[in-house]
């Protein structure tokens, strides 16, 4: 059973989306010059707005509820280390670095230089973040 908030923030992603999606041509009028279906790479947005969607709620929420890897019932501590004994900060700065790497992908495939900008700052913070859990986890002998 999937909880209550993940289906009103898929039905908001959807909705947001579907004036864009509904933007086609008046009947009766011509159609676009382009041959090669212009909507393709909102799709590939759309979908890949899902998946980020999903991956937040799972590592917020999900994760817990459903006793996965981050629960107590694992053996994850409250010190900042994941039960196979990785720091926390290690995890994050991969996430942060992943996150940043999908940002700049998505900013070149639709030339916005501002969102390649934003991606290439958030590698930069999880690259030091992983650093710092790296650093910690050989003071602490892992």
């Amino acid at each position: 059973m999937r909880p209550l908030s993940f289906d009103v923030l898929i039905g908001s992603l959807v909705l947001g989306a579907a004036p864009a999606i509904a933007q086609t041509t008046a009947p009766g009028s011509a159609a676009p010059a382009t041959s090669g279906g212009g909507m393709g790479w909102l799709w590939f947005v759309l979908l890949l707005i899902i998946v980020v969607a999903a991956a937040v709620w799972y590592f917020a929420v999900g994760r817990n509820k459903l006793g996965g890897a981050g629960s107590m019932a694992t053996g994850s501590t409250a010190t900042g280390t994941s039960s196979v004994g990785i720091d926390r900060d290690r995890v994050a700065g991969s996430a942060q670095q992943a996150k940043g790497s999908i940002k700049e992908g998505v900013g070149s495939v639709l030339g916005d230089a501002k969102l390649q900008a934003e991606g290439k700052i958030d590698k930069a913070e999880g690259k030091a973040q992983n650093t710092v859990g790296g650093i910690k986890d050989t003071l602490k002998g892992r």
